[in-house]
């Protein structure tokens, strides 16, 4: 099929390519990267083999749109999920609650995130459908980071605290899969959330000790 040529975009055409998609991913979850082929993909999908190039070039196509879907998917949830957090009387508690609720979706995921970090070693389009997941990821946690942060870090110091919770949370998450037992990951984001609040509430007092003192200083009229 000539990869070249325009493919209408419709609403049974977005269908299939999720059908595909969502057969693709067990494929890949089940049977690895590598050893998932598109025949196994088409009878999962219940679908020929025609039907499949019509969508998708190629696997590594479609493994790349699940990439990029899922990366979607996830930062409107994660959206969703931390919204109403931020109008919370308990800001840093609703947070970690939130996360706590994403990490089940995180057990499910881990063992194809782990694969789909192989295959960026090797292959260009999936290591750059890879870093934008990531973006997004590290993104939307400085954004719901923001309101607590505000007046207490700047944006080089958020967008580092955004990165490294979110490598502290993909570091749990494959933790949990290797020793379910001895990761205590609950525990851990619950402990780590609450020294994160004691930080920014120290980084605020300090904020409005100095400002007190600037008021202090400044000249009577």
């Amino acid at each position: 099929m000539n990869s070249s040529l325009p493919r209408k975009s419709t609403r049974r055409g977005e269908q299939k390519r999720d059908q595909i998609r969502r057969a693709a991913y067990a494929c890949f979850r089940d049977a690895g990267y590598h050893d998932a082929s598109v025949d196994a993909i088409c009878e999962r999908a219940g679908i020929s083999k025609g039907s499949f190039y019509w969508h998708y070039t190629s696997k590594q196509e479609v493994f790349v749109d699940i990439l990029d879907t899922w990366a979607r998917q996830v930062m409107d949830e994660l959206y969703d999920q931390f919204e109403q957090s931020v109008l919370h009387h308990d800001y840093i508690g609703a947070v970690t609650a939130a996360l706590q609720r994403e990490m089940r979706r995180g057990r499910a995921i881990v063992p194809l995130w782990l694969e789909f970090t192989l295959q960026a070693r090797r292959e260009p389009e999936i290591r750059q459908a890879l870093s934008k997941f990531y973006r997004r990821a590290r993104m939307a946690i400085a954004e719901v980071l923001r309101p607590a942060a505000r007046g207490k870090l700047d944006e080089a110091q958020l967008q580092a605290v955004a990165t490294t919770i979110f490598g502290a949370y993909t570091g749990l998450m494959v933790q949990e899969v290797s020793d379910p037992d001895e990761s205590h990951v609950r525990t851990a984001v619950e402990d780590s959330m609450a020294v994160l609040g004691f930080w920014l509430g120290q980084a605020g007092e300090a904020e409005a000790s100095d400002a007190d003192a600037d008021s202090d200083g400044e000249p009577q009229a």
